[in-house]
């Protein structure tokens, strides 16, 4: 199959005056001036958008583009195929798959009769665009403005687009950077197409879990940090919006989780990393903890202090625990937009992007083995869990929770690692890891639910009777679950590892 075009560009958002002045600071060309009309197209069904596609005629001075589009997945590439159409006539009230391009995927959109397709959402665009150059990049910069339309429905869109025509990618999300460090822009992480949509649909976009990373031993570690770091990014940029736009407690989690899989994966790297690696080690390090409070707060919402809730009908120093709780979770996802929205974390993540992309972050021993390194690393990480959980049975909460942290990193460890060594033992390892994991994270889930309370009545001296209640109830589940969790350590410390 002849291979399609692949548009790579990195998307800001945020004041239209801000983006305005922005692209005045790229310098450039002459600015040139489209009103771009565009059609999508899907059926009724949604055939193509639950296969990761768009279709749309896109109208521009008379002239008609169809173009299908498809989302790589890292966050800054789409593979898109291109063709003109004729001029509209009476009937040609939607496209027809054969007019794309032959080596356009059709068999892979689900569909069979192009009349399945309708009219969805609608664009309307005002566009200014020039070529800049961004160190050896050609960039091709678009400053949109207008609204997106969907029925009734309809939103305003301000955004600034940076396309690669040539060059180093990583020269382009520099020059993207630049502008964040001068105006106050964030990263645009929603495609035209994913917000009209949501607007169709009328739903919100939805967390987005990790994906599984594929490590060859061919690999030189370079190349397989740069597909961890890629896979992280993704996961970090298709949380934000999450986050920034409903709330979502799983997008913060999931957000918090792709950034401590990037810090377990420069852990697990560490001498053959350098100083940029540090540097966005420490990045990850401060939003992990800004968005700490966010997730212990839902967790103790919507997990663990229901059933104390439900035990204790008729208390009312419960309910106003609660209360108390989800006022203090809204300051804290507060906390949480605002860091998003921030110009440090938006650097981070373009600082990210550009490594995803572009590699250097291993400056030692890069042509070493790669599942050499990797039986290496595994081992260390195996002998720091075994050193913090000897004399298990008798450790106290505190030293269980180090057990839990260095389980969980050597558990990111193998997820990465899994790959190299083929196997049913791998399977095997990793479920009884997974089980006496989610053992200990119930374990913490206690303890950090205690705590909670206690700050919570701390504050709020009616809230009192229900943090001790709440701890009490901790403290007969922990007891509770004591002889499981031993058992859980057990047989995960008799299990050979697969490495």
């Amino acid at each position: 199959m002849v291979p399609a075009t692949v548009e790579v560009e990195v998307k800001l958002t945020g004041d239209p005056a801000e983006l305005a002045a922005a692209f005045g600071d790229l310098g450039g060309t002459n600015p040139v001036r489209q009103h771009l009309l565009t059609t999508y197209y899907d059926t009724p069904e949604g055939h193509l958008r639950r296969r990761g596609f768009a279709l749309r005629i896109r109208m521009r001075r008379g002239a008609r583009e169809l173009t299908l589009k498809r989302d790589v997945g890292d966050g800054l590439t789409r593979d898109e195929w291109n063709t003109s159409l004729p001029p509209a006539g009476a009937d040609d009230l939607s496209p027809g798959l054969d007019q794309l391009p032959r080596e356009a995927p059709v068999g892979d959109l689900g569909i069979a009769e192009a009349d399945a397709l309708n009219p969805t959402f609608l664009t309307d665009i005002e566009r200014t665009k020039k070529e800049v150059q961004a160190g050896d990049a050609l960039v091709e910069a678009s400053l949109d403005t207008g609204r997106i339309s969907a029925g009734e429905r309809k939103t305003r869109i301000a955004e600034l687009e940076l396309e690669l025509l040539s060059g180093p990618v990583g020269d382009m999300l520099a020059g993207a950077r630049a502008l964040l460090d001068k105006r106050r822009l964030r990263i645009g992480t929603r495609s035209k197409a994913a917000s009209g949509t949501d607007l169709l649909l009328g739903t919100s976009p939805p967390a987005v879990r990790a994906t599984r990373v594929t490590l060859d031993p061919a690999d030189s570690i370079d190349g397989a940090l740069a597909k961890v770091v890629r896979a992280a990014s993704t996961h970090v940029t298709g949380n934000l919006a999450p986050v920034l736009e409903t709330g979502d407690p799983e997008g913060i989690h999931q957000l918090r989780v792709s950034l401590r899989r990037l810090r377990s994966a420069f852990l697990f790297l560490k001498p053959h990393l350098g100083s940029r690696a540090a540097a966005l080690n420490r990045e990850a390090r401060r939003a992990l903890r800004r968005l700490g409070p966010a997730r212990d707060l839902d967790v103790f919402l919507l997990e663990t202090l229901p059933p104390v809730i439900d035990a204790n009908p008729g208390v009312s120093s419960l309910p106003r625990l609660r209360d108390t709780a989800r006022e203090r979770r809204d300051a804290a996802y507060a906390s949480a937009r605002k860091l998003i929205l921030g110009r440090r974390f938006n650097r981070f993540v373009l600082d990210l992007l550009r490594v995803a992309h572009g590699g250097g972050l291993v400056v030692e021993d890069s042509d070493a083995s790669l599942a050499d390194t990797a039986r290496d690393r595994l081992s260390a990480r195996y002998r720091s869990l075994m050193k913090a959980g000897h004399g298990f049975d008798h450790l106290p909460e505190p030293e269980r929770h180090r057990v839990r942290i260095a389980l969980k990193k050597l558990r990111y460890a193998c997820d990465y690692s899994r790959t190299l060594f083929p196997g049913s033992a791998v399977d095997t390892y990793l479920r009884r890891l997974s089980a006496l994991q989610d053992d200990l994270g119930r374990l913490n889930d206690a303890s950090v639910a205690r705590r909670i309370a206690q700050e919570l009545a701390a504050a709020d001296p009616l809230a009192a009777d229900g943090a001790s209640r709440v701890a009490d109830w901790y403290d007969r589940w922990a007891r509770a679950a004591e002889p499981g969790l031993i058992e859980s350590w057990r047989i995960f410390v008799a299990t050979e590892p697969f490495w």
